[in-house]
């Protein structure tokens, strides 16, 4: 064999070598991108699965708040039927805490007997 012949042999050999550590390497590669992938692809079904129960959250508050808003309205009708009515609810629910019974209630502040039985269960006094 020749200078020339061995050179090309040695050249050949070490091209075959990297050859095969590039195609090694390659696949190792290769192989992290795929479970990368697949991470990602969990990921994302975690995501969706987080967003669509945010959504269920947000309109869950949005119906609690619109039902507090209700209940605010409802307060204010109530109060100011009280108010305009001259009926001292008030003053009803203080004497009951103060221990005055449904029949001083209805002598003192005229309520019927079922407004003031009511308020005196309500309220901690006796019917």
């Amino acid at each position: 064999m020749t200078l020339l012949n061995i050179a090309f042999s040695i050249i050949l050999a070490l091209l075959i070598y990297f050859l095969i550590q590039l195609i090694l390497r390659l696949r190792a590669l290769n192989t992290r991108v795929n479970e990368l992938e697949n991470r990602l692809s969990s990921q994302q079904v975690s995501i969706n699965g987080l967003t669509a129960g945010a959504v269920g959250v947000d309109k869950r508050l949005r119906n609690i708040e619109d039902r507090e808003s209700a209940i605010e309205h409802r307060q204010e009708s109530i109060e100011n039927l009280q108010s305009q009515s001259g009926v001292p609810y008030g003053e009803a629910i203080r004497l009951v805490q103060q221990g005055a019974s449904a029949e001083r209630l209805v002598e003192e502040l005229g309520l019927s007997e079922s407004e003031a039985s009511l308020i005196s269960m309500i309220h901690g006094g006796n019917p």
